[in-house]
C-alpha cells in the first residue's frame, strides 16, 4: 500500500513540474509572437525576423503547438527573407509552413504558401518546378474563385518571365488585372501585375508605356493601408522603376527626384548589415537553445531525483523497504550526475572548438579585406578567386565560404562591388580621369569587356555609368 502511495505522489510531483515548465514556455512564446508581429507592422524587418525565429524555436518545444501562429510565423519569416533576396532560406520557411498547413487541412494557408513557393522557385531559377506548384493552385477547394484565378494567372505571368517570354508574361499579367475588374476584387491587387508589366515594357524599350504603368502603380500604392509593412517596399520598387525609365528617357530632373525618393525609402527599409547581424544572432540563438534544452533536461532529472530521495528518507521511517528504494535512488542520482558532468565536458570542448574556428575565420577575413583594399591588385584583369586564395595563404573553398558567410554574396558579386566603387571614385576625379571614356574607366578597374562593366555598374548603382559620369562632372 505504501509503495502505491509513494508512486502516485511521485508521478503527481513530476507532472506538476513539467506542467509549470510547459506553461512558462507557452507564455514566453506567445509574448515573442506578439512582439514579432508588432515589429513587422512597423517595418522593422530585422527585429521581426529575430523574434519570429526565436518564437518558432520555442514553439517546437511546446506540447500543445499553436498551429495557426506557427504557420503565420513561417509565412512571415519567409516573406522577410524574400525582401532581403535570401530566396533559399525563404523557400525553406514556406515549405515547412506548407507542410503544417497540409497536415492540418488549412486550405487558406496552403493557398498562401503555394503562391510564395512559386515565386521563390522562380527567383531561384526553377520555373518548371514553379509551374508544377501552380497546378496545385487550381485544385485547392474552398478558395474564392476570383482570388484563385487572379493568382493562377499572375503566377503564369511570373513563370513566363523566367522563361524569357515577355509577350506571354504581359498577356498573363493583363489577364490577372482583368480578373480584378471582373470579380470586383480590391484595386490594390493590381499592384503586383503592374510591377511586372512595367518591367516588360522597359526591357523592350517601350519607355512611354512603362512610365504610364508606373504612374498607375504609384497611384495604387496610395490605396495600401498606411500601417501595412509592405507599403514602403512597394514605393521603393515603384520609385526605382521611375528612376531607371526617366534616366533612359533623358529626363534627368525627374530621374534625380525619384532617385532621391528611392534611396530614402530603401535605406530605411533594408539595412543589410543589420540583417547579417540578425542572421548570425539567430544561428547563435538556435545553438544556445539546444544547449539550454539539454541543461533543462538535466536539471529536471536532478530535481526529480532529489524529490525521490527526500520521499524515500521519509518513508524509510515507517517501512523497511524504503531502504532499498533509497539505495536505488542514490545509484540513479550518481549515474545521472556522471552523465551531467560528461555532457558539460562535451559542451566545453565544443565551445573551445567553435572559438578556434571563429578565430581562423576572422583571420582569413582580415587577409581577404586587406587584399581587396589594394586597388592595384583587384583592378588587375586577371585577378581571380584562385589569386585571392594564394594571396591569403588559403584555398579557394575556404575563401569562397568565408566571403559567403560574412558578406552574404559570392566572390564574383563581391569583386564587382569593389571595382564599381573604385570606378565611381575615378569618375569623380576629373584631374586624373576626366578625359577617360567609359571603356577606359572599365579597363582601368579590371574589366576586359565594357558591356560586363556597364551591366555590373547598373546592378550595383541602379543607373548606367554614362549617366553617373555626366552627373559627376556637373557637381
Amino acid at each position: 500500500m505504501y509503495h502505491k502511495y509513494f508512486l502516485s505522489l511521485f508521478i503527481f510531483i513530476i507532472a506538476s513540474t513539467l506542467s509549470c515548465r510547459s506553461q512558462d514556455i507557452r507564455s514566453e512564446s506567445d509574448k515573442l509572437f506578439i512582439e514579432a508581429k508588432s515589429c513587422l507592422e512597423k517595418g522593422d524587418y530585422n527585429s521581426s525576423l529575430l523574434k519570429f525565429t526565436r518564437y518558432i524555436s520555442l514553439e517546437k518545444n511546446n506540447k500543445n503547438v499553436d498551429t495557426l501562429n506557427l504557420m503565420e510565423s513561417y509565412y512571415n519569416t519567409g516573406g522577410i527573407y524574400s525582401i532581403f533576396q535570401n530566396h533559399a532560406h525563404a523557400l525553406e520557411m514556406f515549405e515547412k509552413g506548407y507542410e503544417i498547413s497540409y497536415l492540418s487541412n488549412n486550405t487558406d494557408m496552403q493557398f498562401k504558401f503555394l503562391n510564395n513557393m512559386i515565386g521563390t522557385n522562380c527567383e531561384l531559377g526553377r520555373p518548371e518546378q514553379a509551374d508544377k506548384l501552380n497546378l496545385r493552385i487550381k485544385n485547392i477547394k474552398g478558395i474564392d474563385t476570383g482570388q484563385l484565378l487572379f493568382y493562377y494567372y499572375f503566377n503564369k505571368g511570373f513563370i513566363a518571365d523566367k522563361l524569357n517570354d515577355q509577350a506571354q508574361k504581359i498577356q498573363w499579367m493583363n489577364s490577372a488585372i482583368g480578373i480584378v475588374e471582373e470579380y470586383g476584387l480590391p484595386q490594390e491587387m493590381k499592384l503586383y501585375p503592374c510591377s511586372e508589366i512595367y518591367k516588360c515594357h522597359e526591357e523592350q524599350e517601350q519607355l512611354e508605356e512603362a512610365i504610364a504603368v508606373l504612374l498607375e502603380y504609384e497611384s495604387l500604392v496610395h490605396l495600401v493601408n498606411n500601417s501595412s509593412s509592405s507599403r514602403a517596399y512597394l514605393y521603393a520598387d515603384c520609385y526605382k522603376g521611375l528612376m531607371r525609365v526617366y534616366t533612359k528617357l533623358g529626363n534627368n530632373e525627374k530621374a534625380l527626384f525619384y532617385q532621391n525618393e528611392f534611396f530614402m525609402i530603401n535605406d530605411s527599409l533594408l539595412n543589410v548589415t543589420e540583417f547579417s547581424k540578425v542572421k548570425l544572432q539567430n544561428q547563435n540563438y538556435e545553438y544556445q537553445q539546444r544547449q539550454e534544452t539539454i541543461d533543462a533536461q538535466q536539471k529536471t532529472i536532478f530535481h526529480q531525483n532529489a524529490i525521490l530521495i527526500m520521499l524515500i528518507i521519509i518513508l524509510s521511517i515507517t517501512i523497511g523497504a524504503s531502504i532499498i528504494i533509497y539505495k536505488q535512488g542514490r545509484t540513479l542520482h550518481n549515474t545521472n550526475m556522471a552523465l551531467f558532468d560528461r555532457n558539460n565536458a562535451l559542451v566545453e570542448v565544443e565551445n573551445k572548438s567553435k572559438e578556434k574556428v571563429d578565430e581562423v575565420d576572422k583571420e582569413l577575413l582580415m587577409k581577404i579585406n586587406n587584399v581587396m583594399n589594394d586597388e592595384n591588385i583587384i583592378c588587375n584583369p586577371d585577378f581571380s578567386l584562385v589569386m585571392l586564395a594564394q594571396l591569403t595563404d588559403s584555398n579557394t573553398n575556404y575563401v569562397s565560404r568565408t566571403i559567403n558567410s560574412y558578406h552574404e554574396k559570392n566572390f564574383r558579386t563581391f569583386l564587382n562591388e569593389y571595382r564599381i566603387k573604385i570606378a565611381m571614385k575615378r569618375m569623380k576625379d576629373n584631374d586624373h580621369y576626366g578625359n577617360y571614356s567609359i571603356q577606359g574607366i572599365s579597363e582601368s578597374v579590371g574589366y576586359k569587356s565594357s558591356s560586363n562593366f556597364i551591366a555590373a555598374f547598373k546592378k550595383t548603382t541602379g543607373m548606367p555609368p554614362s549617366l553617373y559620369q555626366k552627373l559627376s562632372k556637373m557637381e
